[in-house]
């Protein structure tokens, strides 16, 4: 499993399918939580998760797909995955 975590809401969801697989996670922080407003996103895995403390802080919900995790479980996904790999706008 690669763990992907993604920290901006404005991404190129279409260039993160060309490389994220079924098997694969993702992992959404700070402004990335703002995603999860958007209705019209289709995801390229079902393994989808957002830090707690995030959408804690920006007064958002996670929807039941998404599983809100601590930083602990942050860390154990860190450790399983084969490969982590930060995913950001290109500058």
């Amino acid at each position: 499993m690669i763990l992907f975590t993604l920290t901006s809401a404005s991404i190129n969801l279409a260039e993160l399918q060309l490389v994220c697989s079924d098997s694969d996670t993702i992992l959404l922080r700070q402004d990335a939580v703002y995603l999860l407003k958007r209705q019209d996103l289709i995801w390229p895995t079902k393994q989808l998760f957002a830090l707690d403390i995030d959408l804690q802080a920006r007064n958002i919900s996670a929807p039941a797909e998404i599983k809100s995790i601590s930083a602990k479980d942050w860390v154990e996904l860190t450790i399983q995955a084969k490969q982590n790999i930060l995913w950001q706008t290109a500058c």
